[in-house]
C-alpha cells in the first residue's frame, strides 16, 4: 500500500511542479503535432466539400412475391444443445453418450419434420388449401443472387467431426483432423472468392452468373479417409508393426515367460492414448492401490476403472484426472476371478488391461 502511495505522489508531484526545462524541449514536437492536425483539417475540409447529403431511412427487408422465405425457427438452437451434449458424452463416456446421441438425433429429426413441413407447405399448396396452384419458382428475382449448389457444408461437418475426435484421442488422430478441416474450409474459401468474382463481373455486364456446378469430390473424400483412417492406426499402435518376439520357426528366442505374483501395489502411466501396463494380478479378497500417471497432455484426461470381463459392468469407479497430474487409486478387495482395468473416457484397446485375482 505504501508503494502505491508513493507512486500517486511521484506522478502528482510530476504535474504540479513539472520540469520547465524538459517542457520547453518537448515544444517543436508539440508545434509539429499542431501543423499535422492543421493539415488533417484541411484534408478533410476540401474532401467534405459540397452539399450534405443526408442517407435515406432504413427500409425493413421484405421478400419478393414468389420468393418463400422460412419462418423462424428453434430447430438450430435444438441441435445446437444436442451437438452439445453429444461432445460432452464423448467426453464423459457411459450413458452420457449414449444419452448425448439421443439428445442430437431427436433435435435433428425435429429439424427435419419442420423442414418436410416448410417443403410441403410451400410446394403443395394446393393439396392443403384445396384453391391454389402449386407454386413453380422459375428462377430468383432480378437482381437477387442465389448461390449454386456445394459439398462444402458436408465437408465442414465432417472435418469438424474429425477435429473433436481429435481433441478426444489426441496424437495422430488430432493432426488428421486439423489437416482434414484446414483442407474443407480452404475450399470454400476459394469457392466463395470465385462467387464474389461473380458479383464484380456483374457489375460491369449486368448479368450475375453461378459459379460451375460442383462435381463429387471423390479425390478429397478417399485422400481424407486415408489420412483418418492412417492417423487412427498410428494411434492405436498397430502400425507400424512391432518387432516379433519369435524366431527361427516360430521358437521362442528367449527364456519361457515366468507367471506374474500377485502384488498389492502397482504403477500405471498413461501416454499417447495408452497404459504402459496391460496385466495385473492381485490376490483375493485384498485390497490394492495404484499409483496413476497421466503423461499426456492437458486437456487430455484418463483414470483406472475395474469392470467385470464383459467391460461394461462396472466394479469400481475412480475419478478422471487432467493430462500432466497423478493420484493413487485404492480399490477394495475383489473375489477371485478375471476382471479388466480401463479408462472410461477412452475405452480402446491400449487404455485396457486384465485384472487376475486369485
Amino acid at each position: 500500500m505504501e508503494a502505491l502511495w508513493r507512486s500517486i505522489l511521484d506522478l502528482l508531484s510530476k504535474i504540479i511542479t513539472p520540469d520547465w526545462g524538459e517542457l520547453i524541449s518537448l515544444l517543436p514536437v508539440a508545434l509539429a503535432g499542431l501543423v499535422i492536425l492543421w493539415f488533417a483539417l484541411t484534408v478533410r475540409g476540401w474532401a467534405t466539400v459540397g452539399p450534405a447529403r443526408r442517407a435515406p431511412s432504413r427500409l425493413t427487408p421484405i421478400a419478393p412475391p414468389d420468393l418463400h422465405m422460412p419462418g423462424p425457427s428453434y430447430a438450430p438452437i435444438f441441435a445446437a444443445a444436442g451437438a452439445a451434449a453429444l461432445l460432452w458424452g464423448l467426453v464423459v463416456g457411459g450413458t452420457a453418450l449414449l444419452v448425448g446421441v439421443t439428445i442430437l438425433v431427436l433435435a435433428l429429426l425435429y429439424w427435419g419434420r419442420e423442414a418436410i413441413r416448410d417443403y410441403d407447405q410451400a410446394t403443395h399448396a394446393a393439396e392443403h388449401a384445396g384453391m391454389l396452384p402449386a407454386v413453380v419458382h422459375a428462377g430468383p428475382p432480378p437482381g437477387v443472387h442465389m448461390p449454386g449448389p456445394s459439398f462444402r457444408p458436408f465437408l465442414g461437418a465432417a472435418g469438424t467431426t474429425a477435429l473433436m475426435a481429435g481433441l478426444v484421442f489426441g496424437g495422430w488422430v488430432l493432426a488428421a483432423g486439423v489437416i482434414l478441416l484446414v483442407t474443407t474450409l480452404s475450399g470454400w474459401l476459394v469457392d466463395a472468392v470465385k462467387e464474389y468474382r461473380k458479383t464484380e463481373e456483374a457489375d460491369h455486364t449486368g448479368h450475375l452468373e453461378n459459379i460451375p456446378d460442383p462435381v463429387w469430390p471423390r479425390r478429397l473424400i478417399q485422400v481424407g479417409s486415408i489420412i483418418f483412417v492412417l492417423a487412427v492406426l498410428l494411434q492405436a499402435g498397430i502400425i507400424p508393426p512391432k518387432a516379433p518376439e519369435t524366431a527361427g520357426g516360430g521358437t521362442p528366442s528367449g527364456p519361457a515367460p515366468t507367471e506374474e505374483a500377485p502384488a498389492t501395489a502397482f504403477t500405471i502411466t498413461a501416454k499417447d492414448i495408452a497404459y504402459d501396463r496391460r496385466s495385473m494380478v492381485v490376490p483375493a479378497d485384498t485390497p490394492f492401490t495404484v499409483t496413476f500417471d497421466n503423461a499426456d497432455t492437458p486437456g487430455i484426461s484418463h483414470d483406472v476403472d475395474i469392470r467385470k470381463a464383459d467391460k461394461t459392468t462396472v466394479v469400481q469407479d475412480e475419478p478422471v484426472i487432467n493430462g500432466g497430474d497423478s493420484t493413487t487409486y485404492n480399490f477394495d478387495g475383489l473375489p477371485a476371478g478375471t476382471y479388466v482395468f480401463i479408462c472410461s473416457i477412452h475405452p480402446v484397446a491400449n487404455m485396457t488391461g486384465t485384472l487376475t485375482v486369485k
